[in-house]
């Protein structure tokens, strides 16, 4: 693939394991050559699932956890924006900021929270995500050259967002969804995952006709419409 025709692809996740319902739409990104970069707002520096750790400590765990899962989807890049657990605020000072990550990276797509997740740090984080895509838009506000590019932008799937629902079809990379989730769940003593998982990701499949799939809401999907139906 030339360097013109590849995409890229920006994951924005609040905390360190928010990431893995994209495991899948990620690594068919990195398998079609495209530029897949993951990144998450905070270190999730007040997780109560590493109880031993010092807040020093558990900083430096969760960077290696966003590495190795960056591993498993063959990610070309992992950052943590070191925003702080827990004040995620869609502030403009934190708006600026991921604008200007974006005005940098120059996104053709970013996936992240939907907009009505109970936890205050995914739903401001989803927000955040969205909102920064006018920011990096503008050269008065960022500063630095503008990201003017048109961006699909797609979230967790939720069924009170009016967006156009999206399926991807992730059967090829499903042993890598189940990696992510296998390196999770020796961590933090997850029990049962696979059989939950394997039923969820079916089940998207089932509903878009593919083996395994993962559900998103789009907004910004430019498809151009077509004149017949097939």
């Amino acid at each position: 693939m030339a360097d013109s025709e590849k995409k890229t692809i920006i994951s924005v996740f609040a905390h360190p394991d928010d990431e893995l319902g994209v495991i899948g739409t990620l690594a068919n990104h990195v398998d079609a050559g495209d530029n897949v970069l993951m990144a998450w707002t905070t270190y999730g520096e007040l997780t109560t699932l590493l109880p031993e750790l010092s807040s020093t400590e558990i900083k430096r765990e969760r960077e290696r956890h966003t590495q190795e899962i960056s591993k498993i989807v063959g990610a070309n890049e992992s950052v943590i924006l070191g925003m702080k657990d827990g004040h995620i605020e869609n502030s403009r000072e934190q708006r600026l900021s991921l604008a200007k990550f974006y005005a940098k990276e120059k996104p053709d797509a970013i996936l992240t929270w939907g907009f009505n997740n109970s936890d205050s740090d995914h739903k401001n984080t989803g927000i955040m995500a969205l909102e920064a895509i006018k920011f990096a838009r503008i050269t008065k506000i960022i500063e630095m050259e503008p990201h003017r590019k048109n961006v699909q932008f797609l979230s967790y799937y939720e069924p009170e967002n009016l967006s156009k629902t999206k399926y991807i079809d992730i059967t090829d990379n499903f042993s890598k969804v189940m990696e992510a989730y296998q390196f999770y769940a020796e961590i933090y003593d997850w029990k049962e995952f696979k059989d939950w998982l394997t039923i969820r990701r079916r089940n998207h499949g089932l509903e878009s006709n593919c083996k395994y799939a993962e559900k998103f809401n789009v907004r910004f999907d430019y498809t151009k419409p077509k004149k017949t139906i097939f």
